[in-house]
């Protein structure tokens, strides 16, 4: 392999087994050796694989002390068996493949694992980011958001954690569109274990990406890492429900500090989940409250041909149907107050919102409730 100069970054990711990304496999197997010092490493010598054979002398004190212990945290062909039994790709700072928006960080990442389509890599796309614990609302609102962005032909880049996140990809799935899974794991590794389907849809549909070697734990410094990451391979971070102290607010200090922009989904005041995005709106973040407008906030909206369709109603919809579209609202009411709003009685309201639900123009809550469906 030629020593990687800053290849284009069209081109074709690498299979795990090339001499370069071997190598930058090796150091990172080495104990003490992270990937700051790995990244100088290829910046000093112009490929960690001819960092491998230099003189010991010249090499970094890190590395130095890395080289001479030998000490290695896991077996190297444990980890490309690993590797090249799940499919995986990679790519790296100065790789075939890499994207030009994570050259904007600091310390760009010198491996990055990557299972799926890794054209995704190149799309355009916009994070959507906030709490584990979410309310109805904001999981609502996530999905919402994930939808009209990949209705709009833009990725939806997230973490894949519980709340927020996996609401958002389901979104973007659920409209046939594309979305980015970030991981604080290795590339093989499905966390939380409750996600595992929604890991395996994001597989086939989607783009799995990881900094962490295949086999690697969900270990707790793993994740402002990945949230570095989710800033970085997005054009915009929307953030909808964050306490004042979450995860998302790293994504957010991350994305400010390369310039990306950021917005927020406003939330029912008194709400603990809501104080976070309160927050970054008084402090100048956008507010939005659904997909148009970040794609309009981001100079995006050219991509989608009706970017608004979410408050369109559905085509079709007869007399009691329109009546309770209206009625209904992006968060879930119960089925007394929206037949009231329609002006129907309960009997009638209920099996109308039943064919609805068929439809897929609504959804449906616990305790009778029931709520659009972005269209």
């Amino acid at each position: 392999m030629s020593d990687p100069s800053s290849p284009p970054a069209t081109d074709a990711p690498l299979d795990v087994m090339d001499d370069e990304v071997v190598a930058r496999i090796r150091w990172t197997l080495h104990k003490g050796l992270g990937a700051i010092t790995l990244r100088r490493l290829i910046d000093q010598f112009g490929s960690a694989r001819k960092a491998l054979s230099a003189d010991r002398k010249k090499l970094p004190l890190q590395a130095r002390r890395a080289r001479r212990a030998r000490e290695t945290t896991r077996p190297l062909q444990d980890v490309l068996g690993t590797a090249r039994r799940i499919g995986a790709l990679a790519t790296g700072y100065r790789l075939p493949g890499f994207p030009e928006l994570l050259t904007h960080l600091d310390h760009p990442p010198p491996l990055l694992f990557l299972r799926g389509d890794p054209s995704l890599l190149h799309a355009p796309a916009v994070a959507v980011v906030g709490s584990r614990k979410a309310s109805e609302y904001g999981r609502g609102m996530a999905r919402s958001m994930g939808e009209g962005l990949a209705r709009a032909g833009v990725a939806v880049v997230s973490g894949l954690a519980l709340g927020i996140d996996g609401a958002a990809h389901r979104g973007a799935l659920a409209a046939g569109g594309d979305t980015i899974a970030v991981l604080g794991c290795g590339p093989d590794v499905a966390h939380p274990p409750s996600h595992r389907r929604l890991f395996q849809d994001i597989l086939g549909k989607g783009l799995v990406v990881s900094e962490f070697l295949p086999g690697e734990a969900p270990l707790p410094h793993h994740f402002p890492r990945r949230n570095r990451l989710i800033a970085g391979l997005s054009e915009a971070v929307v953030v909808v429900e964050a306490a004042r102290r979450s995860g998302a607010l790293i994504t957010v200090e991350h994305a400010l500090d390369i310039g990306r922009d950021v917005f927020a989904v406003p939330g029912p005041v008194g709400r603990r989940q809501s104080e976070g995005a309160h927050a970054l709106i008084r402090d100048g973040a956008g507010l939005v409250t659904n997909a148009h407008d970040v794609l309009l906030g981001t100079g995006l909206a050219d991509a989608a041909p009706d970017a608004r369709s979410r408050d369109r109603a559905p085509s079709g919809l007869d007399a009691r149907q329109r009546a309770l579209w209206d009625a209904l609202e992006a968060e879930p009411d119960h089925i007394d107050l929206l037949a009231r709003r329609a002006r129907l009685d309960i009997a009638t309201a209920a099996a109308t919102l039943s064919v609805m639900e068929v439809h897929g123009w609504v959804r449906r809550a616990p305790g009778l409730r029931f709520a659009r469906s972005p269209t």
